[in-house]
């Protein structure tokens, strides 16, 4: 459920932020059902991936898979997030307990909250602020030119579908989020997503 708690955690987040959040599952039919012509009304768009990890207890760690690990690597846009709740109680928390963290170290079976930091030998990491204020300038994701790169980018999410990878297309100008998962079940319909702007107020 981890992925569901930070899934839905940042989903809120760019709700409340007066974005239009929409979550599609991770199936052929996105293309036709997300207009992305919709995304391009400004310049300013990122996408980025995530690879969801529960903390394990006694002593607390990460759980890491190898051939997972090696698909993320051919994209330094998808990170890991790992999360830090340990109960159903501290769901509400999820944001503030995750830790999201880049692909580019040696594979290894488990990571431990000391791996982490910023001295020599350890790996960094952003927690949730740092990682958007990273994403809005020119640290963290990738930013996407035209409706061509991002059907480019939904053939690799199609590739990655099986590491269970979510991906998420933020579009600043037109205030729109598109979350592409694994997760969501793929119920059909024809219909397109209404990606027009939702109604704020005090949102600049």
């Amino acid at each position: 459920m981890n992925e569901y708690w930070t899934s839905r955690a940042i989903e809120e987040y760019f709700e409340n932020e007066g974005y239009n959040v929409v979550a599609v599952p991770n199936s052929q039919r996105v293309e036709h059902l997300v207009p992305f012509d919709h995304l391009f009304v400004g310049r300013r768009v990122k996408v980025f991936g995530l690879q969801y990890k529960r903390l394990y207890p006694n002593p607390d760690h990460w759980r890491l898979k190898e051939e997972q690990h090696r698909q993320m690597k051919l994209h330094d846009w998808i990170y890991y997030a790992l999360s830090g709740v340990r109960s159903v109680r501290e769901h509400r928390n999820a944001l503030h307990l995750l830790q999201l963290t880049r692909s580019d170290f040696p594979h290894r079976s488990q990571l431990r909250p000391d791996d982490l930091g910023s001295n020599p030998g350890q790996i960094g990491y952003a927690r949730w602020g740092g990682f958007v204020q990273g994403l809005f300038g020119c640290i963290f994701g990738w930013q996407i030119q035209s409706p061509k790169e991002a059907l480019a980018v939904l053939g690799i999410a199609r590739d990655l579908a099986k590491a269970l990878i979510d991906l998420y297309f933020v579009a600043r100008d037109a205030r729109v989020v598109i979350r592409v998962s694994p997760f969501i079940a793929d119920v059909g319909g024809d219909e397109p997503f209404d990606l027009s702007p939702r109604e704020q107020k005090g949102v600049d």
